[in-house]
């Protein structure tokens, strides 16, 4: 059955249909030449197994969706290009996605071309190694990359030894224990119908679209439930330091949030920490404009980022600078201060409202929005009614929040230092 819902202020409509099983089809119609499609999976890089069973090597989700692309008859990446679509796919710590940009007059084409890269395995050992070559080369590559350096180290420095802060692409050892057996087991495994979200934005008709997006999901082949996940991490603060071929510093805080939340709560509470960095650290604030002008932070680098799932939670601050402990002691003593969000709040509020506004009318934006508010079991339009209505963020509920997660005792710190 396809359902659909209005906004009445965003004049937007958003169409659902789900399969037995969990699999659901979200849509959003839109007049625009390009129409973008997501497939997500609910799989990454943190899973590790059915419980009782052989862990999964890390970096097992990532080496999956690399491989997934190679059919028996080539690249299946030449089949979207012939349609003039682009194609990409992204492991992330919880999930895979699989998208497509195309025209309007190829996307019907392209959609079941899409389920056909996700759902269609093919392994072969030749294959495989060719690939686990390419995945080694790719991580040595990303370690040449300040941004995505400083990031591991941050979840070393939070997370210590546990999974989470291992390299979603693996290590070269984990690479070894990955083989055509493990990527087939996994596939077979992870990748059935109630592990499925489909998302389309910027296509003419939603009810259409939905139709056809539940006979692909009926399609897909049957396959076993997921492993699980197990508890909520638990973050273990340190300070970590490595070194590598920078000009400047690059130094960040993570401050773990102790709520853990699910569905609508982690919603409201992304965004009010989202809120809550932007009044107190970002471009337009106090904070910014001092450090900016002292020297102590590069403003090109510098900011903040929530990263909030059922599993873990944090937030990171931080960026370039020639003084890493002055930075430290700076943020710190901002937050000692105890400034006050309520000053700010309305503006934050009116310019956050005012971007999430216009990411509808994009078809790549508007699918992020969806992904952020589905992945969470939510409807997209809870993101719209966080922000109106009877139950919006209001101050003193991003204060509150703030005040939980954003304290000075004891964040992580992570710092990549130059290696002169």
């Amino acid at each position: 059955m396809v359902n659909r819902r209005g906004h009445p202020l965003l004049r937007e409509e958003v169409w659902t249909a789900a399969v037995p099983g969990g699999g659901r089809v979200w849509a959003v119609p839109g007049p625009g030449r390009r129409c973008h499609a997501v497939l997500l999976v609910d799989f990454g890089s943190i899973d590790a197994g059915a419980p009782g069973g052989p862990a999964l090597p890390e970096g097992t989700a990532h080496f999956l969706e690399h491989r997934l692309f190679e059919k028996p008859e080539g690249d299946i990446t030449d089949r979207f290009t012939s349609l003039g679509a682009d194609v990409d796919a992204q492991t992330g710590l919880t999930g895979t996605s699989f998208s497509f940009t195309a025209g309007a007059e190829t996307f019907e084409d392209c959609l079941p071309l899409l389920f056909e890269l996700a759902g269609r395995g093919h392994f072969p050992e030749s294959g495989v190694e060719r690939e686990r070559e390419i995945i080694a080369r790719e991580i040595q590559l990303f370690d040449d990359s300040v941004e995505w350096v400083a990031f591991q180290t941050s979840l070393r420095a939070l997370y210590g030894e546990h999974r989470i802060a291992v390299d979603i692409a693996g290590t070269p050892e984990s690479l070894r224990r990955i083989d055509a057996g493990v990527l087939s087991r996994c596939h077979q495994q992870y990748y059935h119908p109630g592990a499925l979200q489909l998302i389309v934005c910027g296509a003419p008709e939603g009810d259409a679209v939905c139709r056809r997006g539940v006979e692909l999901l009926e399609a897909w082949p049957a396959g076993s439930a997921g492993g699980g996940r197990g508890p909520r991490i638990e973050a273990r603060p340190q300070d970590m330091e490595v070194r590598r071929a920078v000009a400047k510093a690059r130094h960040l805080l993570l401050f773990p949030d102790p709520v853990p939340a699910e569905g609508l709560e982690l919603l409201r509470r992304e965004l009010s920490l989202e809120m809550a960095l932007d009044i107190l650290f970002g471009a337009s604030s106090g904070f910014f404009e001092e450090a900016y002008e002292s020297g102590l932070i590069d403003g090109e680098s510098f900011g903040g980022e929530v990263h909030l799932d059922g599993l873990y939670g944090f937030c990171l601050l931080g960026g370039d600078t020639d003084h890493p402990e002055a930075l430290r002691q700076a943020i710190l003593e901002e937050l000692e201060t105890g400034a006050r969000i309520e000053e700010g709040f309305e503006q934050a509020r009116r310019r956050v409202f005012g971007e999430m506004v216009c990411r509808w009318e994009d078809a790549e934006e508007c699918a992020d929005l969806v992904e952020c508010a589905v992945r969470r079991g939510c409807h997209p339009f809870d993101l719209v009614d966080l922000h109106l209505g009877d139950g919006a963020l209001d101050a003193p509920a991003v204060a509150a929040c703030a005040a939980e997660c954003l304290t000075p005792d004891g964040p992580a710190a992570a710092t990549v230092l130059p290696s002169g």
